[in-house]
């Protein structure tokens, strides 16, 4: 089995506030994937019924990347400590594996990465992830570099979730990106995005073109996970997107061998 997460957010999002996250579980682990992205925005009201997401994921023993669209660094550098604990409580109810938030504003001399470490200490058995968001500031090559070197310098458990879509929002190069960020990526985010009558789109992955969802993923090991976050519709295709980015690494581990 490829190591291939869908999100929640991949399908119509009316359609999932009124059904519930844990509606669709059945259908991802159909579809032949690893696992699922469960989305806190994507939660109606107030009731975000973990435990029944929970135990819906575990019957079908699926993988589990809990997303919040929280920013890890206040507007005043400082750490976001209480809506970074709401998170953390509300993944570890969730059993989730991994844990994803955004930069936020990180500053190297004002923010305080060994305060991150001890706030961390709790829940070292979830993998932590940062993400680089649509933002100019949380999707900033330079500033993601210097937030991982310092969270290495002071062995703090972090790593990177690359989302490689989110690039062209924050005016930044993939191939930069790459090239600076690669080794502190565990989790891919594959979304294509096209500009659309001058306003960015999340399209479907394609067959053909300028297929940058490849060329990225042919910078990385086969194994390392990646999520299909892009429209997925109807949702029924879902396991039609799984096999095209399996049969790509299938491929690709065939020219690998005869190499």
């Amino acid at each position: 089995m490829e190591n291939i997460i869908v999100p929640l957010n991949a399908f119509d999002s009316i359609e999932v506030l009124k059904k519930g996250q844990a509606a669709f579980i059945e259908l991802i682990a159909k579809s032949g994937a690893f696992g699922v992205e469960i989305r806190r925005e994507l939660f109606p009201g107030h009731d975000f019924q973990l435990e029944y997401i929970k135990n819906e994921i575990e019957k079908y023993q699926l993988f589990t990347v809990y997303s919040a669209p929280i920013e890890l660094w206040k507007p005043d550098h400082s750490l976001n400590t209480e809506e970074l604990m709401m998170v953390m409580e509300e993944g570890q109810a969730l059993g989730a594996n991994w844990i994803k938030v955004s930069l936020g504003h990180f500053e190297k001399f004002k923010s305080n990465i060994q305060e991150l470490k001890r706030f961390l200490i709790p829940f070292l058995d979830i993998q932590f992830l940062v993400e680089n968001d649509q933002t100019l500031y949380g999707g900033n090559v330079n500033r993601l570099k210097l937030f991982f070197e310092s969270a290495r310098q002071f062995h703090v458990p972090i790593k990177m979730t690359f989302d490689v879509g989110n690039w062209i929002y924050s005016n930044e190069e993939v191939e930069s990106a790459l090239r600076e960020l690669a080794p502190f990526v565990l989790y891919i985010h594959l979304k294509q995005v096209e500009n659309i009558n001058g306003e960015f789109i999340p399209v479907p992955l394609e067959t053909e073109g300028k297929l940058c969802w490849k060329k990225v993923m042919n910078q990385f090991p086969n194994n390392l996970v990646k999520a299909l976050e892009f429209p997925i519709q109807p949702k029924e295709k879902t396991k039609e997107f799984v096999e095209l980015v399996k049969n790509f690494t299938n491929e690709r581990k065939k020219e690998l061998c005869n190499s």
